[in-house]
């Protein structure tokens, strides 16, 4: 067991803390208090910060002395850098692919590939899968413009399918299916692209990430 599990219990205990009661105060369970102070797991930094704050010390007087620690959160921040950068590459790329999306979609000069979609969603897989700051959205406000603002975009592409003359030559008068499957088609294309400007608009702050 590491220096800091037995300070986390001992701080704990020093507070008249039951680990119930300190999993309250940090809205986690109290088997992860229980894990931590049986050093089988670290909290996370900012964690940490919020127990200091809980037992009224400093940091450093819970990561002192703890080697093993310090090398996880080293650890920690080496890959915290690296997510970050490719979350920063995948959202200049996301705008890119997505310049690239409207050529593919009004076909000019008859140019057209599906590689572009697949780069766009594989782009957009990788940056959401990446993306950790969630908690933003939990905000009712935040979660509300990014639902209008979805829609939005949704709304204001799907009209491209009036004037788009390329789509349009794709639809043939009398035949059902080939209606239907043409437009599914571009609605497909329409609703990605969509999800590429909500990423562009709302998940921007990744790009600021140093």
């Amino acid at each position: 067991m590491g220096d800091l599990a037995n300070k986390l219990k001992r701080y704990r205990a020093k507070k008249g803390l039951t680990q119930a009661a300190l999993a309250e105060k940090l809205s986690i369970s109290r088997k992860t208090v229980s894990s931590w102070e049986n050093g089988h797991s670290f909290p996370k930094f900012s964690t940490i910060i919020q127990l200091s704050k809980v037992f009224g010390i400093k940091v450093d007087d819970l990561l002192k002395g703890d080697e093993k620690v310090i090398e996880h959160f080293n650890k920690q921040d080496k890959q915290v850098r690296k997510d970050k950068r490719i979350l920063k590459v995948c959202y200049y790329l996301n705008t890119f692919l997505l310049i690239l999306s409207y050529v593919n979609m009004f076909k000019p000069f008859g140019f057209h590939s599906s590689l572009i979609s697949l780069t766009l969603i594989g782009n957009m897989i990788i940056f959401f899968s990446q993306y950790s700051n969630w908690k933003l959205f939990k905000k009712k406000e935040q979660l509300t413009r990014l639902v209008i603002g979805f829609f939005l975009f949704l709304f204001l592409n799907s009209t491209t399918m009036i004037f788009n003359v390329s789509f349009q030559r794709t639809l043939v008068p009398g035949d059902a299916i080939a209606i239907i499957g043409a437009s599914s088609g571009e609605f497909t294309l329409i609703l990605f692209i969509t999800i590429s400007w909500t990423l562009a608009v709302f998940f921007r702050s990744a790009k600021k990430n140093k």
